[in-house]
């Protein structure tokens, strides 16, 4: 996935969950933050001199993830340029503490802090860590790939964290980036924690990689998905946006989450648009059966409008340049009256002439699709 592409799942976290996520918008490209960064460690923050929007902190560096091997084990003083100062200077010395990791770059002046988070306050300019030596789950060594030293500190932080809340949900699109194995890992190790929080996260991201098995075990916990928001609107937008497995069995899970009441209503949208984006002749019943939800009706529409039409699987990738949207010269199904009922989006249910279309398109067509 492109980092417009990530940034656009961010997007779409906070409309999803609202003002509980905070400042996930913010959240820096990783990939960017380990290229640009000169020095990566983990260590403690401390003391604290501010002079106009500058802030220079102290900096004790356990452990050196990136750059010189000279400054591990030391002292080093960081400068942080704020971005905003504007507000009434405060009452004594600033207040600079924290333990974890961070991202700094060579300077005239020394070494300038280069926030993992775009913005205020200090607290949200690291990853948070725990002291002391790494997990053993995610031990390296200094042979081992940068991206994934990187991946291995930030997997440590988010499991001891509980998941990371609020301020750290944004990582968990930005880690698939770093296309590191630890990744992976941590999803695994966290989708079958008795911690809610880590195994709804973990799940979200193994169906973000296209997971059946962790999309059938959403069905499991489905029932309690409601009483933790934010961790759900993380999972939310894997099925929705993200997850893109067409076999038969993937699906038949979908549709079964799609179509089943009583359930979170975001989660069966979500399903229902992953099935939309998907589209298949497997998933037209589910699709058909939509037309007659009153909340999913446009979901049935656009699904089955986007099979008559022959238009392609819709992935995060195709969404920039609006591939998806394009029509074959010719597809099976694809006629005048196709193309004039075509429609997606909150638009397809408003017209109700359109949904008895697709109805009857359905009604006419299901045998010879094999229903």
């Amino acid at each position: 996935m492109t980092i417009k592409g990530l940034r656009a799942g961010l997007s779409l976290l906070l409309l999803a969950a609202g003002d509980a996520y905070g400042s996930i918008a913010g959240q820096r490209s990783l990939v960017e933050l380990e290229q640009s960064a000169d020095l990566i460690v983990v260590g403690a923050a401390s003391g604290g001199v501010q002079s106009g929007t500058a802030l220079s902190f102290t900096l004790q560096v356990d452990r050196l993830v990136k750059g010189d091997p000279a400054v591990a084990r030391t002292l080093i003083a960081v400068d942080w340029a704020s971005v905003d100062r504007s507000g009434p200077p405060a009452l004594g010395p600033p207040q600079v503490s924290g333990n974890g990791l961070w991202f700094v770059k060579r300077s005239s002046s020394g070494w300038e802090l280069l926030p993992a988070i775009s913005g205020e306050p200090f607290s949200e300019t690291y990853i948070p860590e725990p002291p002391g030596a790494i997990s053993s789950a995610y031990a390296y060594t200094p042979a081992t790939a940068l991206s994934d030293k990187v991946a291995s500190e930030i997997a440590a932080a988010l499991e001891a964290a509980d998941g990371g809340g609020g301020k750290l949900a944004g990582l968990y699109y930005l880690l698939d980036e770093l296309h590191s194995p630890v990744i992976q890992l941590l999803y695994r190790r966290m989708s079958t924690s008795a911690s809610p929080h880590q195994k709804i996260l973990g799940l979200s991201g193994l169906i973000r990689g296209g997971s059946a098995v962790a999309l059938s075990a959403v069905l499991e916990i489905a029932s309690s998905l409601d009483a933790y928001p934010l961790e759900s609107g993380v999972l939310f937008n894997a099925i929705r946006n993200e997850f893109r497995s067409t076999d038969p069995a993937s699906v038949e899970t979908l549709g079964k989450i799609a179509s089943t009441t009583g359930r979170s209503q975001l989660l069966r949208e979500a399903a229902a648009r992953a099935l939309v984006a998907i589209h298949t002749q497997q998933a037209l019943p589910y699709l058909a059966a939509l037309l007659d939800d009153p909340d999913l009706r446009g979901e049935g529409v656009g699904g089955l409008a986007s099979f008559a039409n022959g238009l392609p699987v819709q992935t995060a990738a195709d969404v920039p340049s609006l591939r998806y949207l394009q029509r074959p010269p010719s597809a099976p199904y694809m006629n005048k009256a196709t193309i004039e009922n075509f429609a997606l989006g909150s638009g397809a249910a408003a017209n109700d002439t359109r949904v008895s279309f697709w109805k009857a398109w359905w009604q006419q067509n299901r045998a010879a699709l094999g229903y």
